[in-house]
């Protein structure tokens, strides 16, 4: 174009004057510089940001290289103690069950012992009483033996179940031993008439008794009747007899047989003396 005294570009159809493209390219070259600048920045703020998070990922192996034989001793020394544990925790169950096992048998055993103290204590009752309920059916000498049984037991602790099986067993040894024999006794008795009188006494067991004075003048019997020990003297008994029968068994006279009486329809009877 002329008389403008400028010149002109053609750019496709847009045509920029010469002055104003130098204005736009250096323009543009300022923009590009900042930008890179801009993005020269950035890089160099990534990189340190890389660089440091590099350099404690270093720190933290360096640290766990030094730590770790330590951790690792802990853990195995965790897992021993663990080990441990479990083993003495696994005893000591055994031996709680042990000792559960043992106190069950202990109670077992203590509540048998105990039924069977209370069957042996109604047991032993039931005895003594069956066996002093004979108490007033026996002869006077027979009682006094008995009498002293008791006073033993009393003097010994009478609370104590194996004194009284002891006491209730002598009480019936000395039954049987007096009647597997003769026994001779002397004692007073009072007559129908109101006199004491001396007599000896001869035994048969602890069922039946003779009994004569000296002369033979006064006889009679003694045995159980309705519970009771008791004297008959009785006119029609030979006392002679029984006197004979006497010295027969104190070996003041010669054996010989002698019949005495069962006197069990006697008349008169009287209680006897003490022994």
């Amino acid at each position: 174009m002329k008389g403008t005294g400028m010149k002109t570009m053609q750019m496709g159809r847009l045509r920029i004057p010469a002055t104003c493209s130098a204005g736009i390219l250096l323009t543009a070259s300022l923009l590009t510089g900042n930008a890179m600048a801009a993005v020269t920045d950035d890089m160099d703020g990534l990189t340190r940001q890389w660089l440091q998070i590099e350099a404690q990922e270093r720190k933290l192996v360096m640290d766990w290289q030094e730590q770790e034989p330590v951790v690792r001793q802990r853990i195995d020394l965790l897992k021993a103690e663990k080990s441990q544990l479990q083993k003495i925790l696994a005893t000591s169950n055994d031996s709680q069950d042990d000792v559960d096992a043992r106190r069950n048998a202990l109670l077992a055993e203590q509540n048998t012992l105990e039924s069977q103290q209370a069957d042996v204590t109604g047991a032993l009752s039931s005895l003594v009483t069956r066996i002093n309920s004979l108490y007033e059916s026996l002869p006077p000498p027979l009682k006094f033996n008995w009498d002293k049984e008791d006073a033993a037991l009393a003097g010994d602790g009478g609370d104590n179940p194996s004194q009284i099986l002891q006491v209730a067993l002598a009480k019936l040894s000395r039954l049987e031993q007096f009647d597997s024999k003769l026994t001779v006794n002397e004692d007073v008795l009072t007559a129908p008439d109101g006199k004491e009188v001396v007599v000896k006494q001869l035994y048969l067991g602890s069922q039946l008794a003779w009994f004569a004075n000296n002369d033979g003048s006064v006889a009679g019997s003694g045995y159980p009747e309705n519970g009771q020990w008791t004297w008959h003297f009785d006119d029609s008994v030979d006392g002679e007899a029984i006197s004979r029968a006497l010295a027969v068994f104190e070996r003041r006279q010669q054996p010989e047989f002698i019949a005495l009486p069962l006197p069990f329809t006697a008349q008169n009877p009287v209680n006897g003396g003490g022994r």
